[in-house]
């Protein structure tokens, strides 16, 4: 007999796919994209499920603009930031966020 609040199974102890919450490893992936590159503007950019995220840099600091083509608007980052680390983890929720409003559509 487990002890309560063991994990069931091995797979689980070990943090496997029925573990983990898959919006967390999504998260920590984001960064890691081999897809980031700079554009021509000098911007890092990924292109992720038809979204468009460029990360930027100004006297205010970091932010990041997110583009689909089914959105007649870019959308913005909510502040600016003072680290690119930091822009990029709102540039990621701003993109779940966005990923949810178009699946509602």
């Amino acid at each position: 007999m487990q002890p309560a609040g063991a994990l069931a199974t091995p797979l689980a102890a070990r943090g496997g796919r029925y573990g983990r919450d898959p919006l967390a490893r999504r998260r920590r992936q984001f960064p890691k994209l081999k897809g980031w590159h700079r554009n021509r503007s000098g911007n890092w950019q990924v292109e992720i499920r038809q979204f468009r995220v460029t990360m930027f840099e100004n006297a205010l600091g970091w932010g990041a603009v997110i583009s689909h083509p089914r959105r007649p608007e870019a959308s913005f980052t909510a502040g600016r930031y003072g680290s690119f680390v930091e822009a990029q983890d709102a540039a990621f929720d701003l993109l779940v966020l966005l990923e949810r409003q178009l699946a509602d559509c």
